[in-house]
């Protein structure tokens, strides 16, 4: 079998986000299945690449990865050449998984594959949620009805990441079977582990025996940081530390340490910037609780990794992965109300407890990135075999 990925940008432009480690995670552990996975898409945020390493294949963790130069650095992402490299690149693809919603180089790809008789197998992302929709929905709404739609009609399959993301296509009229993949997280150096995270509060200057609260991730409007000086008043008596992990995108950890300031819980606050993917193993293990309080998250990487180190979660019920982790009882899940998230932590605070070793365990068998890739080449074949063609390669 023959999968070909693309997506605007790629591994390693970490800088575009969590799409882009999910996709490489996503390919390199279908090579590791033994699947030919290869990889189209730009140098967009990789001027480190040297021409000579554009517009042919690159071996990256076992996939073959083909950067084509953009045309402009900097702002919307088009590239000539990929698009003149189309024909050769579909060559003997079975199937291609495109990440792209929104992006100018998704449709002609698609459209390419279309023509040649090759299945799409689509990747929203949360970008046809609600919250995401609402975001400059005049520019959205047209490209939405008149080229992303037509195209995800005639998709062999769209993938999402959560059952929450399912239940928001209820009102698009999309046709094409749901495939329900997670995103797969390297859960290799994420563990539980009581003496790292004890040595890195140490090294911190945070006390060890006072509850540490959690927020983790980049600092935006849509994560809902707002709600938390509301929470944690009622609580300033109890004793609690709060930990910020992570850059300020558009203000809302400013407004978030003024509210607290403006509490009277300065104090409590420590603040680190974004910390490389490796560090972070020391921060899930030293912490206690993690809060998430967004207004909508496709999935929740930050949840998973937490958890992946036993600690406990409190997470909004706009969580993508807040159905499966309530179900599962590894989360307390509520509504965005400061009210009852303040009586939930007060009750917590009674007996502070992290989620644990079962918890761990039981992320490590569904977000993984072999069991991931494992399930995502069940889709493949079962949309292969719905279409009547058998993959041309085991």
């Amino acid at each position: 079998m023959r999968i070909l990925h693309f997506m605007p940008v790629y591994a390693p432009a970490w800088q575009f986000g969590g799409p882009v480690l999910s996709v490489s995670r996503l390919a390199e552990g279908l090579a590791r299945h033994g699947v030919d996975t290869r990889v189209l898409t730009t140098n967009a945020g990789l001027p480190q690449l040297p021409p000579e390493q554009l517009s042919r294949p690159l071996e990256r963790n076992g996939v073959a990865v083909t950067y084509h130069p953009v045309d402009h650095p900097g702002g919307t992402i088009r590239s000539r050449a990929l698009l003149e490299a189309l024909p050769a690149a579909l060559e003997g693809v079975d199937l291609l998984h495109v990440s792209a919603i929104w992006q100018p180089l998704g449709p002609p790809v698609q459209r390419a594959a279309l023509r040649s008789g090759i299945p799409v197998f689509a990747s929203l992302r949360g970008a046809l949620g609600p919250y995401s929709l609402r975001q400059g929905w005049w520019k959205k709404l047209p490209w939405l009805l008149f080229r992303e739609r037509p195209l995800l009609q005639r998709a062999a399959g769209l993938h999402v990441t959560s059952l929450q993301e399912e239940r928001e296509l209820a009102g698009l009229g999309l046709r094409a079977p749901r495939f329900l993949l997670p995103n797969p997280l390297d859960l290799e150096s994420l563990r539980p582990d009581a003496q790292l995270g004890q040595r890195w509060r140490i090294a911190q200057g945070l006390a060890v025996d006072i509850p540490l609260l959690l927020v983790c991730g980049r600092q935006h409007h849509k994560k809902g940081l707002d709600l938390l000086p509301r929470v944690l008043a009622p609580l300033a008596q109890r004793s609690w530390q709060l930990l910020l992990v992570g850059g300020d995108d558009d203000g809302s950890g400013a407004r978030l340490q003024a509210g607290l300031q403006q509490a009277g819980l300065a104090d409590r606050v420590h603040r680190i910037d974004t910390l490389p993917a490796p560090d972070l193993a020391a921060v899930y293990n030293a912490s206690d609780l993690l809060l998430l309080p967004s207004r909508h998250e496709n999935f929740g990487n930050v949840v998973i990794e937490a958890l992946a180190c036993g600690a406990a979660a409190l997470i909004s019920d706009r969580t993508g992965v807040s159905a499966e982790l309530a179900e599962a009882g590894f989360a307390a899940v509520l509504p965005r109300r400061a009210e009852l998230w303040s009586r939930w932590l007060g009750h917590w605070l009674d007996q502070p407890r992290r989620a644990g070793a079962s918890a761990a365990r039981w992320v490590a068998g569904r977000y993984g990135p072999d069991a991931v890739s494992a399930a995502a080449l069940l889709a493949y074949t079962s949309i292969l075999q719905t279409q009547g063609q058998r993959p041309g390669r085991p």
